[in-house]
């Protein structure tokens, strides 16, 4: 899933609809889009498969050319190219060939798709995406999630701006409406924090092939839940781990969410 080259100014008017919206001001907003991406790119530093694999500071990102206000460089994730694959079976054959490995399990998938009536204009104030939020919503039922905040380990989101990745950790009901600023400032997200967000370095770093990111972001999971990554890039006691995808624009668009776990 991806966006056309209009996309930065439909997503960086996202910022300015949240700063509306919640009364935080742009300056606010604009720090915590940089200790978004400095995260990322802090993650992506570590791994081998990132695409991007240099550290920025905050003040490298604040300070990089604007690109569609209040979104600069740092802001915005790249288009790379790659594939991906995977093998999906039963429980029972998984175990059959692969005896002393644990299962990973696909507790939920759900897709949202938009009627359409954000964009021609209705209550949506144009500061969150309605299909995540209902996306959201069922799979958490499915999963048998009560408190995502408290029982997700870590998650990939689609982070194609770092303003996407700041209002998408509310629609997926972990930061408080309103909230998202003080968990990424505090570090909720970061590797070492409660619920790290784009452990291998997301779209912003990892590399956003576009339609091979939502089994990009799986894999992620699925490597942290079987401990295949090094100790300097391992989450803390991985049991539940959620991925989050969109397509189309703020005000048009689909959502798709999948948690995986093992038992």
């Amino acid at each position: 899933m991806g966006a056309n080259m209009t996309a930065p100014g439909m997503f960086a008017q996202l910022a300015t609809a949240y700063s509306a919206k919640w009364g935080i001001g742009i300056d606010k907003i604009k720090d915590a889009m940089a200790h978004v991406s400095a995260k990322s790119h802090a993650n992506g530093a570590l791994n081998p498969k990132a695409h991007l694999r240099k550290a920025v500071t905050e003040e490298q990102i604040k300070a990089a050319p604007m690109i569609a206000y209040p979104l600069g460089l740092f802001d915005c994730c790249g288009v790379s190219d790659g594939a991906a694959c995977a093998i999906v079976t039963t429980p029972e054959i998984a175990r059959s060939l692969k005896k002393d490995q644990d299962v990973v399990k696909v507790k939920a998938i759900s897709v949202s798709v938009s009627s359409g009536e954000e964009a021609i204009g209705n209550t949506w104030d144009g500061a969150h995406f309605v299909t995540t939020r209902i996306a959201a919503t069922k799979a958490y039922e499915e999963a048998g999630i009560k408190n995502p905040r408290e029982e997700l380990s870590m998650m990939e989101v689609h982070d194609c701006f770092s303003i996407t990745e700041m209002v998408t950790t509310e629609d997926l009901h972990i930061s408080a409406k309103g909230g998202a600023y003080e968990d990424i400032m505090e570090g909720f997200y970061d590797l070492n924090g409660q619920l790290p967000c784009q452990v291998d370095g997301g779209l912003k770093c990892f590399g956003h092939p576009i339609g091979a990111s939502g089994l990009r972001m799986i894999y992620a999971m699925y490597e942290q839940l079987l401990d295949r990554v090094p100790a300097q890039r391992k989450v803390k006691n991985p049991r539940l781990g959620l991925t989050h995808n969109l397509g189309g624009m703020p005000h048009q668009n689909v959502a798709a969410i999948s948690i995986i776990g093992i038992d």
